[in-house]
């Protein structure tokens, strides 16, 4: 016989669990029925057939006290308006792209620029290291007078490349330092063990080093108009021109004290010593027409640089070309010669002044205070 359907049917009867009524009550809402075909009205109600209620541990007591649910004292002042919720978490603000970080910074007085990425030494810090070690040196060096061990410590530190780029000797005023190494090297009191010398004289060799010097740099580092705050020629000019009037005082003062310290040195008659005294009278005379002849030749040679922009408005420049003219004007009158024309020095010392007067306008022009000692000068 085969099987009929009472065979299928279970032992136990069908029916629903029991749930009480708080449990109803708190059940999660059912969702919405979705507009769906009509053949799909199977699909969505085997769906909701299989959502079960989920059972609350929370008592109607607990319901009524909130603060108890939240665990906090009464005697306590709630802790603020969202409470018990959390604040909303603020979006943290876009950071700012390299592209306009660097633009911010170019955009400030006076700028800043950041370097390329790959000029950032990353991986050269023995190099820098070696480059902080000689810098160290140099200057323990010049303290020392020991000029000799500091113009070494210069000459590596020139030859001392980063990244593959050799430093630049414009750069934290090393070129100034080189010049005052040249000058001071020769001196015959230095030695390498750091003794004291005399660093207010300097030899004929240090003269002529600075100077060679000071030229090399004038044609390695031209000014462009591309970029005029760089140091080139027109900052290299004014020095040059000052170790050159340097030089010509040096070697008159040098000359008179030697004159000087030889007439007191003479013990000799009455009539020796007014013969003396005429030689020492024509020495000085013949000293101050060698420094008139430097002096002019110094002049003309500022002139000739200062007829062509930008060297004519450079306000240094212009102040030293004062100088040397209110110098030279004295010169034409106090070493005039008997056989000299008075009328004549009177002239050309009346043209400096002249050129003088026109570097103090062209000073003023572009905003330059006049020191007090030329103006006193002109007087």
């Amino acid at each position: 016989m085969p099987p009929t359907a009472h065979h299928f049917t279970p032992v136990y009867p069908l029916h629903e669990p029991q749930q009480s009524f708080r449990s109803k009550q708190y059940a999660p809402p059912r969702k919405r029925k979705r507009q769906q075909d009509p053949n799909d009205d199977d699909e969505s109600e085997d769906s909701e057939s299989h959502t079960e209620p989920i059972q609350s541990s929370v008592s109607s007591h607990d319901i009524n006290n909130p603060y108890r649910v939240a665990g906090w004292p009464r005697d306590m002042p709630l802790p603020g308006l969202s409470f018990p919720h959390a604040p909303a978490i603020k979006q943290r603000s876009r950071q700012p792209s390299s592209d306009n970080l660097q633009k911010e910074l170019a955009a400030l007085k006076p700028p800043l620029y950041v370097p390329p990425p790959g000029e950032l030494d990353n991986t050269s810090s023995l190099r820098r290291h070696h480059l902080g070690v000689l810098t160290t040196i140099l200057h323990t060096s010049l303290l020392k007078h020991d000029f000799v061990r500091a113009g070494r410590a210069w000459g590596m530190i020139l030859r001392t490349s980063i990244l593959g780029r050799p430093l630049d000797v414009r750069t934290h005023g090393r070129w100034g330092i080189g010049a005052e190494i040249l000058m001071r090297k020769f001196l015959p009191q230095n030695n390498l063990h750091g003794e004291s010398s005399n660093t207010s004289t300097i030899s004929d060799e240090g003269f002529e080093a600075a100077k060679d010097y000071y030229e090399r740099l004038i044609l390695q580092y031209p000014f462009q108009k591309t970029n005029p705050s760089a140091i080139s020629s027109l900052t290299f000019y004014p020095a040059m021109f000052g170790l050159c009037i340097y030089e010509i005082q040096q070697k008159c003062n040098q000359t008179l004290k030697r004159n000087r310290n030889s007439s007191l040195d003479a013990d000799h008659s009455d009539s020796e010593s007014e013969s003396n005294r005429n030689l020492e009278s024509e020495g000085i005379a013949a000293l101050k027409r060698s420094e008139l002849d430097s002096a002019a030749s110094l002049a003309a040679r500022m002139d000739e640089l200062m007829l062509s922009p930008p060297f004519d408005t450079y306000p240094p420049l212009l102040q030293l070309r004062c100088s040397v003219a209110l110098w030279l004007a004295d010169l034409y009158m106090s070493a005039a010669g008997p056989d000299d024309d008075d009328d004549e020095n009177k002239e050309r010392a009346s043209t400096e002044r002249s050129r003088a007067k026109r570097c103090i306008e062209r000073m003023k022009a572009a905003g330059v205070t006049i020191p007090e000692l030329i103006l006193n000068g002109l007087d």
